[in-house]
């Protein structure tokens, strides 16, 4: 049994914020309008956010505890929104408290172009362009990569790209609810479209007319004319060979859950026992971005937090 601050929760996401495009059909243009009342920057005492870009004009974030110490480690996150919602504020607060795990860490929040006006590899172009002026300054293994969602997609895309061209890997790797699988083979799109509060409907089950509507959605337009099976737009179908120490938190209740626990089923075949899997009961998409509003998502974050701690030590 969920809590009741979850309960009440749910309730208001499956009003306010689902983003199912058969009951949004103007989905693209209120995602755009709901993401700029984020963009301004918080303003949290004793932390410092500056806005960088790369050589090659990838924007980026960096998140620091306001003192003068230098950063030897770093979180390098990837923000969910479909590829079509832009980096908000929501990803600062989330990320700012992992300043406080260590004196030398240093958050980095990729600022990705958005769908549809910018399709792949845009996204993953600009990601390993980042990772490639990161490791200029710091070791593969001082970078822990973490993502949500598209941004699950996108962090699980770029650790595959990174061994694929430069053999190396990051320290460690956090995914919550990752959007894995383009194909849409998972049978939680259907077991659980009804109980999904962002992405179904509550009363009306997934058919496969609506399945195929739902596949050729504004919610996909990021793919463009890419391959969906390619490793790189649908990262369920990688290698997973000596996949790094990794965390996957996932809801119960998400259309999205297959593509979680099919990820992680593939690590374990491929012989590794560094992954961990919160399969939360009752839960829905990218809850642990939630800390402050439940505590199932606090406690979720929690174990982040601990995830992080223990792969740097």
């Amino acid at each position: 049994m969920v809590s009741l601050r979850t309960r009440i929760f749910r309730i208001i996401i499956r009003n306010y914020f689902n983003i199912n495009p058969i009951v949004h059909p103007n989905l693209v243009e209120t995602i755009k309008k709901i993401n700029v009342k984020g963009l301004k920057d918080i303003n949290k005492k004793g932390y410092k956010i500056t806005r960088k870009e790369t050589d090659n004009k990838t924007r980026y974030q960096i998140i620091t505890k306001d003192t003068n110490k230098p950063a030897k480690k770093i979180i390098y996150y990837l923000h969910g929104g479909a590829y079509i919602a832009k980096l908000t504020n929501i990803y600062q607060t989330f990320t700012i408290p992992f300043c406080d795990l260590r004196d030398d860490i240093e958050v980095i929040l990729l600022d990705y172009d958005v769908a549809p006006e910018y399709k792949y590899p845009t996204q993953l172009n600009q990601a390993y362009d980042l990772w490639k002026v990161l490791t200029k300054n710091y070791n593969p293994k001082d970078i822990i990569i973490g993502g949500d969602s598209s941004g699950g997609n996108l962090a699980l895309s770029l650790i595959l790209k990174i061994k694929n061209e430069e053999n190396v890997s990051p320290k460690a790797g956090f995914f919550l609810s990752p959007w894995t699988d383009m194909t849409g083979t998972g049978k939680s799109y259907y077991t659980n479209y009804q109980k999904d509060v962002q992405m179904g409907e509550k009363n009306s089950p997934l058919t496969q007319e609506k399945f195929n509507i739902l596949k050729d959605s504004e919610i996909f337009c990021f793919i463009g004319d890419a391959n969906r099976e390619d490793p790189y737009v649908s990262p369920i179908y990688g290698d997973y060979t000596d996949f790094i120490k990794s965390l996957f938190i996932v809801g119960s209740d998400e259309v999205l859950l297959d593509d979680t626990l099919e990820i992680v089923k593939k690590i374990k075949e491929k012989g590794s026992n560094n992954v961990e899997l919160i399969n939360q009961e009752g839960m829905f998409h990218t809850y642990p971005i939630f800390y402050k509003t439940n505590p199932e998502s606090k406690e979720a974050y929690e174990k982040i937090k601990n995830f992080i701690i223990e792969s740097f030590e």
